[in-house]
């Protein structure tokens, strides 16, 4: 029989593999939700769309230990909040930075 902390950790531990399991699924949504906000940066909606995605992806990732991907969507939540207040028309630093921060999100999912 098994104590409450181990099935308390036997859960985490099935949490964090069907996380890891999505993970590729919410970065594609994240990229793709770029793309449309590249296509038509003066739209709010996908920019407003896209800070939310990254927010919620840095917070979670975090909490169940994928620390570099928290770490990277947190940037790009930063970088997408700046560019939201800066104004409707993103610069080209803007987009170069936005979309780097889009690729090291990318390169920090776990092998495998």
């Amino acid at each position: 029989m098994s104590t409450p902390q181990e099935e308390f950790q036997r859960f985490l531990a099935e949490q964090r593999v069907e996380y890891q399991r999505s993970l590729p699924g919410k970065i594609a949504e994240i990229r793709a939700l770029w793309l449309v906000v590249n296509a038509d940066a003066d739209a709010p909606k996908p920019m407003k769309d896209l800070e939310r995605m990254a927010h919620t992806l840095a917070g979670t990732a975090g909490t169940l230990g994928y620390r570099e991907i928290g770490t990277a969507a947190k940037a790009l939540e930063l970088l997408v909040e700046h560019a939201v207040v800066a104004g409707p028309d993103l610069t080209l630093t803007q987009r170069s930075e936005i979309a780097q921060a889009i690729d090291t999100l990318q390169g920090a999912l776990p092998a495998g």
